[in-house]
């Protein structure tokens, strides 16, 4: 079974994460293929917009542990950094939908779409810290451009987590008790207008907000490459995988 579900109808695709059982877990092969899949969309002369879901109980709960190399620098610069340039920088207008838990990587996909939607019990989890790692795939990057200061501080050096109410107050998320279906209106919307006013714009205001991100991405995927070789790390993993608390040395 395809990790994607892709569905157009007309200037609008629907494109669905597809691993409900692992909680839309970021395997290799779904890294792969949505690089593959953002492209296609991106390049296509019919789609206008992009609707970034997950089915089941998960928009995404970011890497799968299991899945990750032994170079953490390498998975983000050949992987999960391609797919956030793909969304922030492609020239279709993505809009994601958020209902349920976003965890790690997964709150980045969300947050670099242009227009966002969550559901006001979704569950953001900001779960690196947890394994011994630091946010990566330009999360620390986004929020503290998008998000207030005074809540992204502590929130990104110490982990933690953040309702979807509260994604609302901050103005990071547009609440929607049925957020799937209120961002494939607004998707019909959008394509029903001119779409290369609306590309423009996009790349305007992203290149305004993000035109340094491929440095961030850079010193991103160094420090965590690094913590990847860290003995914290290894106990972190081996925490997850014993679902106990992990017991770091600082080494």
């Amino acid at each position: 079974m395809t990790a994607l579900d892709v569905s157009v109808d007309g200037p609008v695709a629907q494109l669905t994460m597809n691993r409900a059982e692992k909680l839309n877990a970021l395997n290799l092969d779904m890294r792969l293929e949505l690089i593959d899949t953002l492209r296609k969309l991106n390049s296509s002369r019919d789609v206008r917009t992009v609707v970034l879901t997950g089915r089941g109980r998960a928009f995404c709960v970011g890497a799968d542990i299991e899945s990750i190399s032994a170079d953490l620098s390498d998975d983000l610069r050949k992987t999960f950094h391609p797919i956030l340039r793909e969304i922030i920088f492609g020239p279709k207008i993505f809009i994601s939908a958020v209902d349920g838990v976003a965890a790690g990587a997964g709150i980045s996909l969300a947050v670099a779409c242009d227009i966002r939607y969550c559901s006001p019990g979704s569950k953001f989890v900001t779960a690196f810290h947890r394994i011994g790692l630091a946010p990566d795939t330009g999360l620390t990057y986004m929020l503290t451009r998008l998000a207030p200061a005074s809540a992204v501080g502590e929130l990104m050096l110490r982990g933690g987590e953040f309702t979807g109410e509260k994604a609302g107050e901050w103005n990071l998320f547009r609440l929607s008790d049925n957020p799937v279906p209120a961002a494939l209106s607004a998707a019909r919307d959008i394509s029903a207008g001119p779409s290369l006013s609306y590309s423009a714009s996009k790349e305007l205001l992203n290149r305004s907000l993000f035109g340094d991100i491929d440095d961030y991405l850079s010193l991103e995927a160094e420090l965590q490459g690094k913590l990847g070789r860290s003995l914290d790390f290894a106990e972190g993993v081996s925490a997850f995988r014993e679902k106990r608390k992990p017991s770091f040395s600082g080494k």
